[in-house]
């Protein structure tokens, strides 16, 4: 099941940060947050989970966790136009919040940068 889920979570479409926003539905589970680079690549930089994944996604530009903080930096800069993000809805996701981040972990061959898991700040 979380591989499941995992995957159509990589599969999304990335959103744009700063105009999608409105989209993210009022609903539990994964969403992901990414930085654009050259090349229109996407890096993940956080996967998190929340029960209101609109509502979370908006906290992140106003909290002090390190990704809160990145996400303001980013809005500073340049308004959020290099943030992504996407999400999937997912009733149980609390729970299996560290297997998803595992599996993205494994899928891309590296950690997202923002989270705490291991230890790692933004960088």
């Amino acid at each position: 099941m979380v591989s499941n889920i995992c995957q159509r979570l990589i599969n999304k479409v990335w959103r744009s940060y700063a105009s999608d926003l409105d989209k993210a539905p009022h609903a539990e589970g994964i969403y992901t947050i990414g930085l654009e680079v050259p090349d229109d690549e996407v890096v993940y930089i956080y996967v998190g989970h929340s029960n209101d994944i609109r509502r979370r996604l908006q906290e992140h530009k106003r909290k002090d966790l390190d990704i809160d903080n990145f996400v303001k930096e980013q809005f500073r800069l340049n308004e959020g136009q290099k943030l992504r993000i996407k999400w999937v809805e997912d009733k149980d996701s609390k729970c299996a919040e560290g297997e998803y981040l595992d599996c993205v972990h494994k899928k891309l061959g590296y950690w997202p940068a923002c989270n705490k898991k291991r230890g790692n700040e933004c960088e």
